[in-house]
């Protein structure tokens, strides 16, 4: 008998009002969840980057880039000296 009970209210339908508060619950919970991810994140970020490994590793790439930059810039440096040459302050 009890079973039989449990089968009908599993297949009742939702009425619209279940739905909505579903709905309601569904969205806290994911709001909740992207808060906590956000945090433990955040965190785990801030950890690794005060790792001495991490910010050597930092400093290589920036050095890299810029070095790039530069060597860029003097390879290319007749499209931007012509210009500033021509500049009267």
């Amino acid at each position: 008998m009890e079973r039989e009970k449990l089968k009908k209210l599993l297949r009742e339908e939702l009425t619209k009002t279940d739905k909505d508060q579903v709905g309601v619950i569904v969205r806290k919970e994911i709001k909740d969840s992207e808060k906590d991810l956000t945090k433990r994140v955040g965190d785990e970020v801030k950890k690794q980057l005060k790792s001495n490994a991490t910010q050597k590793e930092i400093i290589k790439i920036t050095a890299d880039v810029i070095e790039n930059l530069f060597k860029l810039l003097w390879i290319r440096r007749s499209a931007w000296v012509g210009p500033l040459k021509n500049k009267t302050v």
